[in-house]
């Protein structure tokens, strides 16, 4: 496969799993241009041998994460740097209503540890399997299932939680948004 396969096939799913990661899209973008210099410059030393296409690039999008936070000494990311997701509908209430429900999605995420976004991302935004997830951290299938069960439990409950506090007015508590 040359590069420009490669970018074809990949970008999208780099650039959302780095989303999930950083929560802001300007880094994010900054962070998939690198990711694929880097793929671009090292496409000869990838041997499918020692593992797929898709370990390969998101191990190098998961070094470039690291690398660039420490080059920022960054330490904690703010949930509420994250973006909108487009609404293509026009009417004011169904954008107001996916603003609100992006907003509780980003709290009920607060709730979860780097590991337990980390895999979310993967299988998510990165669209990987379980094995592969596990390749890159270093554990187990099984053990990627296990923390990806426990994770949506977790938000399941939090996100449930909020619902049962909906006599509150989410015009109020979202005014934010």
């Amino acid at each position: 496969m040359n590069f420009d396969e490669i970018y074809e096939k990949y970008f999208g799913r780099v650039y959302k799993f780095i989303r999930v990661k950083t929560l802001n899209s300007e880094e994010s973008e900054d962070i998939a241009v690198k990711v694929f210099e880097n793929v671009y410059r090292n496409i000869d030393r990838f041997c499918e041998e020692k593992g797929s296409m898709d370990i390969w690039i998101f191990s190098i999008a998961r070094n470039e994460i690291n690398s660039y936070y420490r080059s920022k000494n960054i330490q904690a990311i703010s949930m509420d740097s994250i973006g909108e997701i487009s609404d293509n509908s026009n009417s004011p209430e169904d954008i107001l209503n996916k603003k609100i429900e992006n907003k509780r999605l980003q709290q009920a995420l607060e709730i979860l540890n780097e590991n337990e976004r980390f895999v979310i991302s993967c299988k998510y935004a990165a669209g990987l399997k379980n094995k592969e997830i596990g390749k890159l951290m270093g554990i187990s299938s099984s053990n990627v299932g296990v923390v990806l069960f426990r994770s949506m439990k977790k938000l399941k409950k939090q996100l449930a939680c909020d619902f049962e506090n909906k006599n509150e007015d989410w015009r109020d508590r979202y005014e934010q948004v």
